[in-house]
């Protein structure tokens, strides 16, 4: 498992993981722009700060396999 994450990461420290960066870092400021958003909308709605933080990353980390599910590896 160490070995495939240790491949993978050195793949994507040499360019070489994706077919399209500016893609993979659009999708990512996406994901985190709509976890902010949510997480800032949940605290001005009054809910406790570790509670909107907490259902702000769930969301945001079940919106990742939607936003990557098109892109392309090398």
């Amino acid at each position: 498992m160490f070995e495939m994450f240790k491949d993978a990461f050195t793949l994507f420290l040499k360019g070489k993981l994706f077919q399209d960066y500016h893609a993979v870092f659009r999708q990512v400021a996406i994901g985190a722009g709509i976890t902010a958003l949510t997480c800032m909308v949940l605290s001005i709605m009054g809910l406790a700060m570790w509670l909107a933080i907490f259902l702000a990353a769930f969301i945001g980390g079940a919106l990742q396999p939607y936003l990557f599910k098109d892109l392309k590896y090398e």
